[in-house]
């Protein structure tokens, strides 16, 4: 199966389209993440290689909280001409979803309603009885009449599956007050071309953009797919021996996942957290240098593998940082080899020394049986 460009086993996929989200090991929490991190002025890293727009961000802002977290009770619901279901709350209104009757194909989502701020699209419920059943009247889930998009600059979520398989829209304007695009929230739009992410987004679902012209545009002609110093992926143009640019803080679960080609890793010190599979199944990976000795890894196996065999991990490679580092706890937990030879970056002959290591625990159930 195809997950933002890279092939999963279908064991993972199945639990990704659950609800995983891209946000490290610990759960949603980036309370932290941009501390202590300066911006960065564009010119430094000279024009874009290639004409597809401006998605790669190489400024770090934090994002804002959101106004509303605490406004949790709903005090009505209601349904406008054009068919959109909403809910309104003491301090502002959510986009709830819509009937059978809608049929926009120019969608403007107000700004307010019963005098309230719109401020979420609502994440389109999933049944926990069922897996993957969803209601398709969930926010704007599988509007086949929708062509483009508006939305106000009220807005700050767009929650999870809320535009997916909307496979007639064509363009969309996320504005810069959205700090968080929910899983699949636009997965199977099939013909979206143009969409604008906001410099300050916080967090982007797991698999946001699948299945896109958009984001397949982005996996083609970038190196590294980054938005406000987070990495989520790597491009069919990353090099062989990376070196990730100083800007990023995190990088993503299944950053680099699948990416059989590259033989060394360099993280720079900015980099605050490393997330599941982020190197998981990189068969030529020998070496991943990271500077930062505080940096939070997760703690699975899976985290750095070259392979899956006979249902156990395997690392040929080395994980070099400064002794007594996070780094060094990480490999010495699973047996891999370490070094506290920073200097070295080059890749080296993976060894065949190294023992596979079984993957124990609940919190590592949902990628056993990954396949090379």
């Amino acid at each position: 199966m195809i997950l933002n460009g890279k092939r999963f086993p279908a064991m993972i996929a199945a639990v990704l389209l659950t609800g995983t989200v891209l946000t490290g090991c610990k759960g949603n929490s980036s309370e932290g993440l941009w501390v202590n991190i300066e911006p960065t002025e564009s010119a430094e890293f000279g024009e874009p290689k290639y004409p597809d727009g401006t998605y790669l961000t190489q400024e770090v802002k934090e994002p804002a909280p959101d106004p509303y977290a605490d406004d949790t009770e709903k005090l009505s619901d209601g349904v406008t001409e054009d068919g959109i279901r909403y809910a309104v709350y003491a301090r502002h209104a959510e986009i709830t979803g819509h009937t059978e009757a809608f049929e926009l194909t120019e969608l403007t989502v107000p700004a307010e309603l019963e005098g309230k701020p719109v401020s979420r699209i609502a994440s389109v419920p999933v049944s926990d009885e069922i897996r993957f059943e969803v209601n398709e009247s969930g926010a704007f889930f599988g509007c086949y009449s929708l062509n483009t998009v508006s939305l106000p600059d009220t807005l700050t979520e767009i929650g999870d599956y809320a535009f997916y398989g909307c496979k007639n829209l064509r363009e969309i304007n996320i504005p810069e007050s959205v700090t968080v695009i929910g899983t699949r929230a636009f997965s199977m739009c099939r013909n979206l071309q143009i969409l604008t992410v906001p410099t300050g987004i916080g967090r982007i679902g797991d698999s946001a953009f699948a299945q896109t012209p958009w984001y397949d545009s982005l996996l083609f002609h970038r190196d590294f797919i980054i938005f406000n110093g987070i990495l989520y992926d790597a491009g069919q143009r990353c090099p062989d021996n990376v070196r990730i640019p100083d800007y990023v803080v995190r990088i993503a679960d299944y950053a680099f996942y699948n990416c059989n080609d590259i033989k060394s890793v360099t993280v720079p010190a900015s980099v605050q957290k490393i997330g599941k599979c982020a190197f998981c199944a990189c068969a030529s990976l020998s070496t991943l240098l990271i500077e930062n000795p505080k940096c939070e890894i997760c703690s699975e196996a899976s985290t750095v593998t070259n392979r899956f065999a006979d249902e156990q991990y395997i690392f040929n490679g080395t994980i070099r940082a400064e002794a007594g580092s996070t780094a060094e706890a990480f490999a010495n937990q699973f047996g891999w080899r370490f070094s506290s030879d920073t200097s070295a970056v080059q890749p080296e002959q993976p060894a065949e020394t190294t023992e596979p290591v079984t993957e124990t625990g609940t919190d590592t159930e949902q990628t056993t049986g990954i396949e090379s």
